[in-house]
């Protein structure tokens, strides 16, 4: 009953590690549309539009009052989540919510800055300013996520159990770690 949270830079290769994670686990991955449950469940639909806009483009400013409630609600769906076991959840502060529990293994993936802006350049064919642009909100979004939501900082590394850098790991070699250190997890 392995439970995995992964945290990720965007252009790291995290959404491709936790597919292949999943695959080779079994287990049932969870992200961005944890979001959109637990917004609806918490009556604050501004709150997932706000956290799904990791750019900032939509200028959504939700209350203080939604966005604790929507706080909560992504904490108690984790953590029925993880009662289920067999769970890669990718994001959303896993790592800060299910710190405490026994048998969770927290890793993140990371990559130097000027890979990550090559990798989403290449990914998603734009030029290396827009790439670049994009890395950058993007790690303030997800750093902002944790120290708004946990009053903690996205690259503490005492957060994780494992921290793996992709500039000299290939992706199979990240999936070949996580699944080995999960085995000893349970």
């Amino acid at each position: 009953m392995p439970i995995i949270t992964l945290s990720r830079e965007l252009g790291s290769r995290g959404d491709e590690i936790a597919v292949a994670v999943t695959e080779r686990l079994g287990l049932r991955l969870v992200g961005r549309e944890l979001l959109n449950r637990a917004a609806r469940q918490a009556g604050a639909p501004e709150v997932a539009l706000a956290e799904i806009d990791e750019l900032g483009l939509l200028g959504v400013k939700p209350s203080a009052r939604a966005l604790r409630l929507y706080r909560q609600t992504v904490e108690t769906i984790i953590y029925e989540m993880a009662e289920a076991g067999n769970l890669l959840l990718v994001g959303r502060g896993g790592q800060v919510a299910l710190r405490e529990r026994p048998g969770v293994l927290h890793v993140r993936v990371s990559a130097p800055r000027e890979q990550r802006v090559a990798q989403v350049q290449t990914r998603c064919g734009v030029p290396a300013e827009v790439a670049a642009a994009r890395v950058d909100a993007s790690d303030r979004a997800r750093a902002g996520y944790l120290r708004r939501q946990y009053g903690v900082r996205w690259d503490d590394s005492a957060l994780y159990d494992l921290v793996l850098n992709t500039s000299h790991l290939g992706a199979e070699t990240a999936v070949e770690i996580i699944c080995l250190a999960a085995s000893g997890c349970a």
